[in-house]
Parts: C-alpha cells; sequence; structure tokens
C-alpha cells in the first residue's frame, strides 16, 4: 500500500486542474496515490485528468454534485494509505510537501494526529508572499485553528483518526475549521514549520468571487460554534471577533447594495461584538462608512474631502517645483 494518499475534489477546474495534477506527480517521494473525485463537472475537467497516464492516479466522476465535503469524504473511503493528505485543484503543493512530511511523521514514530504545514499566498499567478502562519506554540488549539484556519491541502491525517471524523457536509463553509477542531478534541494537532503549499487567489474562487461569502461564514461560525463536542473549547474573545470580522463585511455588501438600514445594523453588530476591531484597523473603515452615508452630511464630507485633496494636490504640485 502506499504511504500517503492525496485527495483533490474538483470541479469544474478545467484551468486550474493539470498544475495541481503535476504538483502531485513531481513530488519528490513517489509512495503515493492520487485520488481525484470529480464532483460531476461540466467543463473539460475529465478530458484534462484522463490525459495524465500515471498508474498511481485513481479517478471517480459523480454522478451528480455532491459539494466538496461528501467529495473529500468519498475519497477517504476509497484511500490505502495510512496517512491521508488533501489539494484544492485550484492549488498546488511544492515538490518536497510529502517528503517533509514524511521526515516529520518517521521523526515522531508515526502517530495518530493531525500534521499541518505552513504556506504561501500567490495572487497574480507568479509571485508568492509568505501566508500568516504563526506558532501554534502558547496558543490555545482551538483559538488558533479558529483565527488561523489550514485549509485541507495543509494537512496530513492518520486513517484511523478519519474513521472517526471525517468532513461534515452540512458545515459547506469553514469545514476546515470545523474538521480540524473536531480533531483536537481528541488527537495531538503538529505543525511544521517550512511552507510547502500555495494557495491560489483568483476571480472565481470562494475567496475571491462570492459576494455572499461573509453570510455563509457567519451562518457557518455559529453551527460549527453550538456543536456540543465543541462546547467551551474556543474562547469568548474568539467567537466574537469571528462574528464581529462577518457583520463588517455585511456592512461592505450592504453598502454597495445601498440598503443603508441594513449596513448600519451590521456596523453597529461589528463594533458591539469586537469594539477594537476584528483586525484593528477596521473601525476607521466603518466610522467613515457611517459618516458618508448619512443623508446630506454625508454628501457635504464627500464634498469637503474631495476639495480638501485637490487643495492638496495643487500645493503639493507648487512646491514640487519652487
Amino acid at each position: 500500500m502506499p504511504f500517503f494518499s492525496i485527495i483533490i475534489p474538483t470541479y469544474n477546474r478545467a484551468a486550474f486542474i493539470s498544475k495541481a495534477i503535476e504538483s502531485i506527480l513531481n513530488q519528490t517521494v513517489s509512495d503515493f496515490e492520487l485520488i481525484i473525485i470529480d464532483d460531476a463537472s461540466t467543463d473539460e475537467t475529465e478530458e484534462i485528468v484522463l490525459s495524465f497516464k500515471d498508474p498511481r492516479i485513481i479517478y471517480v466522476k459523480n454522478e451528480q454534485n455532491i459539494e466538496r465535503c461528501n467529495s473529500r469524504n468519498k475519497g477517504i473511503g476509497i484511500s490505502q494509505s495510512e496517512y491521508i493528505c488533501f489539494l484544492d485543484s485550484d492549488d498546488y503543493h511544492l515538490p518536497q510537501h510529502l517528503e517533509i512530511l514524511y521526515h516529520e511523521i518517521q521523526k515522531r514514530k508515526y502517530p495518530e494526529a493531525l500534521f499541518f504545514t505552513n504556506a504561501w499566498d500567490c495572487n497574480d499567478g507568479t509571485n508568492l508572499t509568505e501566508r500568516i502562519c504563526p506558532s501554534t506554540k502558547n496558543i490555545n488549539i482551538f483559538d488558533y485553528i479558529a483565527r488561523y484556519t489550514f485549509n485541507p491541502q495543509r494537512m496530513c491525517v492518520h486513517k484511523n483518526i478519519l474513521k472517526k471524523f471525517q468532513f461534515d457536509p452540512k458545515v459547506y463553509v469553514c469545514e476546515d475549521l470545523d474538521f480540524a477542531a473536531r480533531i483536537a478534541t481528541s488527537y495531538p494537532i503538529y505543525q511544521i514549520e517550512e511552507r510547502t503549499t500555495v494557495y491560489v487567489f483568483h476571480n472565481d474562487s470562494f475567496t475571491g468571487g462570492d459576494s455572499r461569502k461573509p453570510f455563509k461564514e457567519l451562518e457557518n461560525y455559529n453551527r460549527v460554534f453550538r456543536k456540543p463536542e465543541l462546547q467551551n473549547r474556543f474562547s469568548y474573545r474568539t467567537i466574537r471577533r469571528l462574528r464581529s470580522m462577518c457583520y463588517f463585511h455585511i456592512a461592505l455588501y450592504y453598502e454597495r447594495q445601498r440598503k443603508l438600514a441594513k449596513m448600519y445594523t451590521a456596523i453597529i453588530k461589528s463594533l458591539i461584538l469586537y469594539p477594537k476591531g476584528y483586525n484593528g484597523r477596521t473601525n476607521k473603515i466603518l466610522f467613515v462608512l457611517f459618516l458618508y452615508n448619512i443623508p446630506i452630511l454625508g454628501v457635504l464630507l464627500k464634498k469637503s474631502i474631495k476639495k480638501l485633496k485637490v487643495f492638496s494636490n495643487l500645493l503639493l504640485n507648487k512646491y514640487k517645483y519652487d
């Protein structure tokens, strides 16, 4: 049996999946199986996957769309290895991802545990920037998971754990937070400092392309925090911060929609939940949003600031050439 199973759920990712597959086939460790669960794609995803002739690839296409949690669970059921890894079909692993995981697993004598590596972000298709990945030391592991949630592609999980914990299809957003937190109630979590995988941001991703993202996150955060097995695991401060973050982005959404009553309600909720601002900078934005949209006063403020900017530019130009 292979040492690793890598599970890729995919849906209409013809533009990205080749790079994801190649990143697995180019690993410096070759002892793996790659399980691709195609969630009833309607584009050329199937043709692209089948163009790879590597015998380690197992391709399964769902007859109907069952969403990524069920697809990952289906891949877990098919897997034959002791350690299960994941990858989203629009992201990719660096060549030593599996090798670094293997050495850490070996060093710790093959424990039943969840390992996770650190990661890079890629916003423009080429340049990598460091993702915020602080150490888990001296931080409550549940608060860490909530604040610095590590995507499944950074995880490697012993198969025995997955007999007890799998992805919850009812948590259709933030499922990575829920999955890792439930595992943390019973098994150790080990962080690996090396950055071995890359998140790719694009307009068609959930992060970059779903305007309803904060509403979905709020719904699913609440669903996770109410789970009996996770009661009293997260600090009250962490829960309030995440809810405040959602209401901040909901306020921005309603401002774009010009639904000002709902915008003001979201602003107030965000401030009450976390008065400092969820990232320390958002209160200024909410304050400006609040003032700019007050009838008459908001218009006057915008005009005044516009004139002030023009005057400032004139002064700058004057002194630039004097």
